[in-house]
């Protein structure tokens, strides 16, 4: 974040929110940071902030992303292989949650079982114990 707060202006709001915000709320903001530099022609901010974006999503499961990012930020055509890698688990992950997910998914894609779902989630749950187990 560091990187981002440097190319910003003292005027920018953006790193006092930067603290209270999680990443997912952060990163549309350092976007819209991004084009202002790029629409100002200010290269050198622009790079800044998009290693700051390198950084802030380098731990998440944007994977193929961040490779890209990587291979911008360092000017190289073939990102690390560990990018390969975290894309692979994340993929696994994703199966996985699938896999363990389908059984509910079917139900909830079922209009006469959507029909009888309630606004009290403790019915609901005794609802498709008892009817769909």
């Amino acid at each position: 974040m560091e990187d981002i707060y440097a190319a910003l202006d003292g005027e920018n709001i953006l790193p006092k929110l930067a603290s209270q915000l999680s990443r997912h709320l952060l990163f549309p903001l350092v976007e819209f940071e991004a084009g202002r530099a790029e629409d100002s022609g200010n290269e050198e901010k622009a790079r800044q902030i998009l290693n700051g974006k390198l950084k802030l999503l380098q731990d998440t499961n944007m994977a193929d992303y961040v490779a890209e990012l990587y291979k911008e930020v360092h000017n190289v055509n073939e990102a690390p292989a560990e990018y390969a890698k975290k894309r692979n688990d994340v993929i696994a992950q994703l199966e996985k949650y699938e896999q363990e997910t389908a059984r509910i998914s079917e139900l909830l894609t079922r209009e006469d079982v959507v029909g009888q779902l309630r606004s009290d989630k403790v019915a609901n749950l005794e609802f498709l114990k008892k009817d769909h187990e």
